[in-house]
């Protein structure tokens, strides 16, 4: 298997990409996205690291996001291409799968999604998917390989990762993290909200596996100052509906970021 592995090390290096093994020793595909200061994504914001290099008050020079959307095997996440990406899966479960692989896995955060988010909005990318049955929106008929179709339309829902066109990658190179937009629904961590309020664990702290459970002490809310408070407090952000929202899954409706709910979803 060694050859194997030097192979499939050398062709992952060639695209400027790592590979990064688990506790038993199995390869998942990284993607390094070196340290940035938050002035180098969005102008007018301090020359401070982005909070996704941030974890437990020590500053990351790097850190390594799956270029591909994980599969699960033997209860264990794993990021390679051309595989049928695990969809339908919970929150609870997504977040074992990544932490299962050993000290320093898991399941990819809010802040780091933030942060390659903004990259992408300062350099003009906005990276195209598998959003409409197979292909982008924008460039229909330019198609990943399917995996698996709708029973009763035929139509395409997943293809194997990382198999569309090169602008599906986050920096529109053969370097970059693969189906960030469609494909399947992804969690991130770090993240939750109660009753419209955004809470957040701070920084990037979610990468060491801590308890994300509902009556973790490690949450947060926000004041529109930025500074962390304790989750209930008054004039903290909240996302409100302009409008009463419609039952769940009935249509599309408009939001907003308020202090103060007035058209509370159910949660």
């Amino acid at each position: 298997m060694s050859g194997n592995y030097d192979q499939f090390n050398l062709a992952a290096q060639a695209v400027g990409c790592a590979v990064m093994y688990d506790d038993k020793g199995k390869p998942s595909v990284m993607v390094p996205i070196p340290k940035f200061n938050l002035s180098d994504v969005y102008d007018g914001w301090p020359s401070t690291p982005h909070p996704a290099f941030i974890v437990n008050g020590v500053t990351k020079d790097v850190i390594y996001i799956s270029r591909y959307q994980n599969i699960v095997d033997n209860g264990r996440a794993y990021s390679l291409p051309m595989r049928d990406p695990r969809a339908s899966i919970t929150f609870d479960d997504a977040k074992a799968a990544c932490e299962a692989k050993g000290t320093g896995w898991h399941l990819m955060s809010n802040a780091e999604w933030a942060a390659i988010a903004l990259w992408c909005r300062k350099n003009n990318r906005m990276p195209q998917g598998n959003n409409s049955y197979g292909s982008d929106v924008n460039t229909p008929g330019v198609n990943g390989l399917t995996t698996t179709k709708d029973g009763s339309t035929g139509k395409t829902l997943p293809v194997a990762t990382g198999s569309g066109p090169v602008t599906w990658s986050h920096n529109g190179q053969m370097s970059g993290i693969w189906d960030l937009n469609g494909n399947v629904h992804e969690w991130v961590s770090g993240y939750r909200c109660v009753a419209g309020e955004i809470q957040l664990i701070q920084d990037n702290n979610s990468a060491l596996a801590v308890n994300e459970t509902a009556s973790s002490t490690l949450w947060y809310a926000v004041p529109q100052n930025g500074n962390l408070v304790a989750p209930g407090t008054t004039g903290t952000l909240k996302w409100d509906y302009v409008t009463a929202p419609p039952a769940a899954g009935t249509s599309t409706y408009a939001f907003r970021l308020n202090t103060s709910t007035s058209n509370q979803a159910d949660n």
